[in-house]
């Protein structure tokens, strides 16, 4: 009982600490923009990819950075994804848009303090010895220079993890596609027991109770190291009471091209007409061809130093944050963003001549909500000692009027679907 009130304390001081982070954070904001001035001629700070880490990592810097340096931000996507919501979305219909934030708003920045660029970088070419920057290629074959770069590109996966597709349009096609593919079927097989797989398979037997759901995982326990039995123990019970077809400790060799086929396990046959792999994200590495192979983990994640500066003694101004990097068992927006959080902070102090903080992966940035069918949900937190689940309820649309708000977008207004209309 005494170590759960510990765990309550815990929550209840990072909820305070944040807001008074955030407090911290607007003040200071507020000042830096009267103070603060390009130049004629800024010094740039290149930010490769805007989600959760290059997004915030961006927010952070045009709010920090000292007059004479602005950043220049490079995605290809034309909107921010809501990753959060593609297992939803991937079944329930009428909300695709709500997955697609407009760019902007959330960076609150001084006038001449960056660049959007939405185009695709090609290539990274880091000055000879490495000390002083670099610079960029995108595909249109524009270049520029940079005295520091963040690599925040991510991971590649499938729905219902990643969307796959860099225009909205394409996108909200996307999610269509897989409802039809999950409707016209049958015997739905999910395979991969994380967050994604888990939400989907729930979210599939609730929308259509008649079809036959298996989610098959190959550890014993649903998610992945970084949750304990608690969290599984909530999570199979409400898939069983759904009436999924929970499999667990079995990693089966799965079709790569098979519309319909089976899934040999190993005392039984599964068969599909509906599979859907939610296992394998891969780290977006090719761009940094350029660093040691020591840089790298087994996994082909990035290796970064405590201070989120790539794991190459060769490139002292290149940071890498977010599902890119080797940074510990969690893996979601919350650590990503705090990841943003230490780059943009360590580029400051470095262009100021001061010395790098230190990124330590909390407990807290593992605080996850999980959804348990159309309308239960669960929160959880752990610290390594003890477990906090607790039930919730959920809307279809889940949190995204709250999440559009946080990134400064107003609930559901794309201005770039006005200016088509017009």
């Amino acid at each position: 009982m005494l170590v759960h009130l510990l765990l309550f304390a815990k929550v209840f001081g990072v909820v305070f600490s944040q807001a008074s982070t955030y407090l911290r954070s607007f003040i200071s904001s507020s000042i830096h923009r009267r103070t603060y001035s390009p130049g004629s001629n800024p010094k740039n700070i290149v930010v490769v990819g805007a989600s959760f880490a290059g997004y915030n990592a961006t927010r952070c810097l045009v709010n920090s950075i000292p007059s004479g340096y602005r950043v220049i931000i490079i995605e290809k996507n034309s909107h921010f994804q809501f990753t959060w919501v593609l297992p939803r979305f991937s079944v329930v219909e009428g909300h695709d848009k709500k997955a697609f934030i407009p760019y902007g708003p959330f960076l609150r920045a001084p006038p001449g303090s960056h660049l959007w660029i939405k185009d695709t970088v090609e290539e990274i070419i880091p000055s000879e010895d490495g000390s002083s920057g670099g610079k960029i290629r995108v595909s249109s074959g524009e270049t520029f220079d940079f005295e520091y770069l963040v690599l925040a590109t991510g991971s590649s996966a499938a729905l219902p993890s990643r969307v796959g597709q860099e225009d909205k349009t394409a996108g909200i096609q996307a999610l269509h596609d897989q409802r039809e593919k999950i409707a016209g079927s049958q015997d739905i097989v999910v395979i991969g027991g994380g967050p994604a797989g888990v939400e989907l398979a729930a979210d599939a037997k609730g929308q259509f109770p008649d079809k036959n759901v298996t989610l098959i995982h190959s550890r014993k326990t649903l998610l992945h190291e970084g949750f304990g039995i608690k969290i599984h123990n909530t999570l199979s019970k409400a898939l069983l009471e759904l009436g999924v077809n929970l499999v667990l400790g079995e990693k089966p060799i799965v079709p790569t091209d098979q519309t319909i086929g089976d899934i040999e396990l190993s005392d039984d046959l599964v068969h599909f007409d509906c599979l859907i792999k939610c296992v394998g994200q891969k780290p977006n590495t090719a761009l940094v061809k350029f660093a040691a192979s020591s840089a790298f983990s087994k996994s082909g994640h990035i290796r970064i130093k405590p201070s989120l500066q790539i794991a190459d003694d060769k490139y002292p101004r290149i940071y890498a944050a977010g599902d890119v990097i080797d940074a510990g068992n969690i893996k979601n927006g919350r650590s990503a963003m705090q990841q943003g959080q230490v780059v943009a902070q360590n580029i400051v102090r470095a262009i100021r001549g001061k010395s790098q903080i230190e990124y330590q992966q909390k407990w807290w940035e593992g605080l996850t909500k999980l959804t348990m069918g159309l309308t239960k949900s669960v929160a959880y937190a752990s610290d390594g000692r003890a477990e906090w689940v607790i039930p919730t309820k959920s809307k279809i649309d889940l949190d995204c009027p709250g999440v559009w708000k946080f990134l400064g977008a107003t609930p559901f207004v794309d201005p770039d679907e006005e200016k088509e209309d017009n």
